[in-house]
């Protein structure tokens, strides 16, 4: 009995390779038919999944650009035509890019929010030397510090989840990178108006000295004048600070950066402007601002 069971078990060994050739061979429409219901399937809910998430960028987007709308004058930058002009460019660079490729496009439309958020902790003084700080990381600062409207962080998320798959997964086509594209415009636009100090050198390398009738000039140190427009864009003031930093170059925006190591009492010099002598300061620390495009 034992020897016909191992008879069997051999002859079905032998037999099931003909079955199953002879399986597909017959039902292999079907079998081919079912794969590509399969993938299709599976690609419709990758399509469904990503429209959704584009569809939810959208709404934060305009929530955003609503918010920003929505505040006091007095807490949304007024754009001077310099200004203007600056956020054009961008927006120009990157719908030409846009019609050559929507990739790059997105690649550099990421990259102009990273650098934005950069400036605007340089602007409040808050990027304190750092040479880079993780976008997500430089928006959670500036939301705690600056009080951003609560949808931009929400939308900085999708803006960043959408770019991930469009980019880092390979999702998508371009007419959803362009739409992601312009989601991103509007984020970038609204975060463009928020307020605040601009600083721009007015004279570099600027001759101090410790007595009011400025015959010793102090070594060492040199003053930097800034000229400083409120975030109102309505007021401007000139300050001068110390300084041993020569990298300083006029008519160029700088940071609001210190180097708290160094410090100086009381010094003159005499103002470029109206030739007359002033009072530098009376106790300051060194001021080391890097130029804001460099940051």
């Amino acid at each position: 009995m034992s020897e016909l069971a191992v008879l069997l078990q051999a002859i079905a060994a032998l037999l099931w390779p003909v079955f199953a050739f002879t399986a597909l061979f017959v039902f292999k429409t079907q079998i081919a038919d079912l794969a590509r219901r399969l993938k299709r399937g599976k690609l419709l809910g990758q399509e469904i999944e990503l429209n959704e998430s584009l569809n939810q960028l959208r709404q934060s987007a305009v929530l955003v650009e609503q918010e920003v709308a929505a505040l006091p004058a007095t807490k949304v930058l007024t754009m001077t035509t310099t200004d203007q002009m600056n956020q054009d460019s961008v927006q120009r660079r990157i719908a030409a890019e846009a019609a050559r490729s929507p990739h790059a496009a997105l690649i550099m439309l990421a990259g102009e929010l990273e650098i934005l958020a950069r400036q605007l902790l340089a602007s409040l003084g808050r990027l304190q030397e750092r040479q880079s700080v993780p976008f997500s990381r430089a928006m959670a600062e500036l939301h705690s510090q600056f009080e951003l409207p609560e949808q931009v962080q929400a939308a900085l998320e999708d803006f960043r989840n959408v770019r991930n798959r469009l980019l880092h997964e390979g999702k998508g086509t371009d007419e959803d990178i362009l739409r992601a594209i312009d989601s991103g415009l509007t984020i970038l636009k609204a975060l463009q108006t928020i307020p605040r100090e601009i600083n721009v050198v007015f004279e570099p390398g600027v001759t101090v000295y410790s007595d009011s009738p400025l015959q010793n000039a102090m070594v060492g140190v040199k003053g930097i004048i800034l000229e400083t427009l409120a975030p109102d864009r309505m007021t401007k003031t000139l300050r001068i600070f110390p300084t041993t930093r020569t990298h300083f170059e006029k008519g160029r925006q700088v940071a609001w950066e210190w180097n708290m190591q160094l410090s100086w009492t009381q010094a003159w010099y005499r103002h470029p402007i109206d030739g007359e002598v002033h009072v530098a300061w009376l106790s300051a620390a060194e001021f080391v601002g890097r130029h804001l495009d460099e940051v």
